[in-house]
């Protein structure tokens, strides 16, 4: 594929990360100095700067332009496709003529034109991309930075997020003899790790949203994704919130997955161990806690509809019906989305909704 790998959504056991860079960059070496000013950074302290600091940080423009790995829209238009589709007969239920939708982290505005091209009578009020960068408009597809652009919207609002929430900043805990604690980033001759106490923000959350490990057990705590949550579930009376990621949940972790964390780096279309090599020029995601992203929803007033693999949800959705019109060599790169194989069955989808009367379609009645 010309866009880069697929995320594979393995578990992936790594040696050590590296710590020294042979030619530091201005990004490293605004973080040494950081570090010598004020000490250890805590995980996610640390990954706001390196993913998206405005000058050198890996998203500071945003996803757009980013080829280190493939996601679904990217793959083929079938994808954005269907959700459009999925939209207009969700909007036709509701009997709502028309929609405002926001996607959350739309990168180039690929996934938003595939869904728009499906509507066949459905009014889109307009169509907001939240996401780092510059502020622009192309049509009916406007980019925004600040969730304040949409206040006071109305009627029925439908919200996107696809492969979001992975993309957050994250900190790190292990597991100490029946204690967590929490996993920070030093500077000496290089990035190097370090256990410590829970920080106050980590400690906090973990008191709201516990989670349980084995000794010596890694694993990534997304505290980021509160503030998105909660800003977004605040402008929104009617609607409908969908999640495609990675992730996994609690019982996961007490079988074993990811002992070590699900932390990765993508660079120049490979996985990476070597996460300090090159700082701003490696995406470091991680998988999403399932559990903590759905209580969060539900405190913020969402009702989960259901959760499901992404291939299960797309057949539901009635991708099928469109094979018909692809070319087989179109055929050949669908069956990455739409198929076990592949991105059909490492992303789960997460449904959510507020003020309907019944619960979502595509998810098999499972909850």
């Amino acid at each position: 594929m010309e866009n880069g790998p697929v995320k594979t959504g393995k578990d992936c056991t790594r040696e050590p990360v590296s710590g020294r860079s042979p030619h530091p960059s201005p990004l490293e070496e605004q973080l040494k100095a950081r570090m010598d000013s004020i000490g250890l950074l805590s995980y996610q302290a640390f990954l706001e700067t390196v993913l998206y600091d405005e000058h050198h940080g890996y998203y500071r423009a945003g996803k757009q332009g980013r080829q280190d790995y493939c996601t679904s829209p990217e793959i083929h238009a079938l994808f954005g496709r269907t959700i459009g589709a999925y939209i207009e007969d969700l909007c036709d239920r509701v009997q709502s003529p028309s929609v405002t939708i926001l996607e959350l982290g739309g990168a180039s505005g690929k996934l938003a034109a595939d869904v728009i091209s499906a509507f066949t009578h459905l009014t889109l009020k307009a169509y907001f991309i939240l996401e780092k960068g510059k502020e622009r408009r192309s049509g009916a597809i406007q980019w925004i930075n600040n969730l304040d652009r949409l206040q006071g919207v109305e009627g029925f609002t439908f919200i996107l997020a696809n492969e979001f929430f992975d993309a957050l900043p994250f900190h790190r805990v292990i597991d100490r003899g029946g204690r967590l604690e929490e996993v920070y980033v030093g500077h000496r001759d290089g990035f190097f790790e370090q256990t410590g106490p829970l920080s106050r923000p980590l400690a906090s959350f973990l008191d709201d949203y516990p989670i349980f490990l084995q000794e010596h057990q890694e694993l990534e705590v997304t505290t980021a994704a509160a503030a998105p949550v909660k800003a977004v579930s605040s402008l929104v009376g009617k609607g409908c919130f969908l999640v495609f990621d990675y992730g996994y949940h609690q019982s996961d972790i007490t079988a074993g997955r990811f002992f070590h964390g699900s932390m990765l780096g993508y660079r120049d279309r490979r996985i990476r161990d070597d996460l300090f090599a090159s700082l701003g020029r490696t995406d470091i995601t991680h998988h999403v806690n399932f559990d903590h992203l759905s209580a969060l929803l539900q405190k913020a007033g969402w009702r989960k509809d259901g959760e499901i693999e992404q291939y299960r949800f797309l057949h539901q959705a009635g991708v099928l019906k469109r094979l018909d019109r692809l070319t087989m060599e179109e055929r050949m790169s669908v069956k990455w989305i739409i198929m076990p194989e592949g991105l059909g069955s490492t992303i789960s989808v997460l449904g959510f909704s507020r003020g309907l009367p019944f619960p979502l379609l595509g998810f098999g009645g499972t909850g």
